[in-house]
């Protein structure tokens, strides 16, 4: 997953070079948005940030890059709604310490994360540039990938390969209810083109607090 997320900025710059080569007919600006609906890529920058933890741990995030997709409908010229999948590959340095004796103990490691959400989003000019604000509930998913179990090994007969071996280890995962706000821009560029710029914050409601990120997103729209 992490090679994708590396390849995606690339896929974004080639929508945008896309975008610009549409016929010139497409180019005008101000259209409608009633009705319509709207595909959209969502490319998400977290920057690093630390969560402190029971007992004096903590785990310090690696600032990184996510992605992930969505489709929009304009119930009006103003207010959107839609339902955004993404999803994110940080590094982390843990800190650990020892409930008998108190000593610390740092690990390095990585988080898997993905989000389902369902969000509104107000526009604030009925077309072209506009400010907005949004707000949105989902469920998140965390994989630290720290191991919690046994590991078990599964052999079978592949059609391909042959004889095939796996070893799986269970690792300490979390869903947790999530809430998210923001505010942002929108460019219009074109009818079938649009970017949206925004801030956003995140809740996780986990079962050992209530972390916050923040998320700095560039969305690719695209009017279908």
């Amino acid at each position: 997953m992490k090679s994708i997320v590396r390849l995606f900025p690339i896929v974004a710059i080639g929508a945008l070079a896309g975008a610009f080569m549409l016929p010139s007919a497409a180019r005008a600006q101000g259209a409608p948005r009633a009705g319509h609906l709207e595909f959209i890529l969502p490319i998400v920058y977290t920057p690093s940030t630390t969560f402190n933890g029971q007992g004096g741990s903590s785990a310090e995030l690696n600032s990184d890059l996510g992605m992930g997709f969505g489709l929009g409908y304009h119930v009006n010229n103003h207010l959107q709604l839609n339902g955004m999948i993404n999803w994110n590959y940080q590094s982390y340095t843990a800190t650990t310490v020892d409930a008998t004796n108190g000593t610390t103990r740092k690990a390095t490691g990585t988080l898997d994360s993905s989000t389902i959400a369902l969000n509104a989003i107000f526009y604030f000019m009925p077309s072209g540039i506009t400010p907005f604000v949004s707000g949105g509930i989902g469920s998140t998913f965390i994989d630290t990938n720290v191991p919690n179990g046994i590991p078990s090994t599964g052999c079978w007969y592949d059609p391909w390969y042959g004889y095939i071996c796996n070893t799986y280890t269970p690792t300490k995962t979390q869903t947790a209810l999530s809430y998210n706000a923001g505010v942002g821009m929108r460019f219009e560029l074109n009818r079938s083109f649009s970017l949206q710029a925004s801030y956003n914050k995140m809740w996780i409601d986990l079962s050992q607090g209530k972390p916050d990120l923040d998320l700095w997103k560039l969305d690719l729209v695209f009017r279908m």
